[in-house]
């Protein structure tokens, strides 16, 4: 795990910020600390910043090579509408990373499935590259279809490389139609599932592989205001007690969490 210690907080430069659709977009940054895991996190904040507290954001990709780093955003509120205008060559405030990894409960061989819900596909998209010869398969989905390949594989990214994709959409638009759990029959048939998305995408999921006893890892979200677990208020409810989203995750077992409140 990566512990506040470890993190680091550097001045970047925005290097590209594109829309894939109305709603969503994808930030480029420069990065110099230390390289993030897939299912990590960063706090971030624009330099010229209007809000207060910054925003936790997933890795979507990192680039070793170029020493940058992408963050699939949607807009929700003040300061992701303020990230969605950020201009090529601003300044950012990265943070981090923090948080487990989904590296750290993936077994060494066999077979995991990514399921994913609208923006959630980040962390495990950016798993999917930082193991590219594991035998993934990888359920996406999404309230509305892409109408274009190209969007469809800005979103993706490099989840579009695992050994099997799934994609469902609510609208059935250049998708198959409906939610995607609908299409995830067989959780037994995986050694291991990891998700991230919506909350009722994840308990409709973790009902599935509780009842098959299959390994389930989630990422869960939650308002963050420091990221290393000093203000305790991202903290959520376990059957080991409460347990900070932040230091303790993002990435819990399904069986540790309390699914029917």
């Amino acid at each position: 795990m990566c512990t506040a210690n470890a993190a680091k907080s550097v001045i970047c430069e925005i290097t590209a910020n594109y829309p894939v659709d109305g709603e969503t977009f994808i930030l480029h940054c420069t990065w110099t600390g230390p390289a993030p895991r897939a299912g990590q996190f960063f706090m971030i904040k624009p330099v010229r910043f209007s809000f207060f507290l910054p925003r936790p954001i997933g890795v979507f990709e990192f680039n070793p090579v170029q020493n940058t780093v992408k963050f699939l955003i949607t807009r929700h509120g003040k300061g992701t509408q303020e990230f969605s205008q950020m201009q090529i060559g601003e300044k950012m405030q990265l943070t981090g990373p923090f948080g487990n990894a989904w590296a750290d409960f993936l077994p060494d061989s066999g077979s995991a499935a990514l399921v994913s819900g609208g923006a959630g596909i980040a962390p495990l998209a950016a798993l999917v590259a930082e193991k590219p010869d594991y035998n993934f398969h990888f359920y996406a989905g999404f309230k509305t279809g892409f109408k274009e390949k190209e969007q469809e594989d800005a979103m993706l990214g490099a989840g579009k490389n695992a050994k099997k994709v799934i994609i469902a959409a609510e609208d059935g638009v250049n998708a198959l139609s409906g939610r995607i759990v609908e299409y995830f029959f067989e959780p037994e048939k995986y050694d291991i599932i990891f998700s991230c998305g919506p909350f009722e995408m994840l308990k409709a999921l973790l009902l599935k592989c509780n009842k098959k006893d299959v390994p389930c890892y989630v990422s869960m979200e939650s308002r963050m205001a420091c990221g290393a677990g000093a203000c305790l208020g991202c903290t959520i409810r376990t059957t080991k007690g409460n347990r900070r989203c932040c230091s303790d995750g993002p990435i819990f077992s399904s069986k540790d969490l309390i699914i029917n409140e």
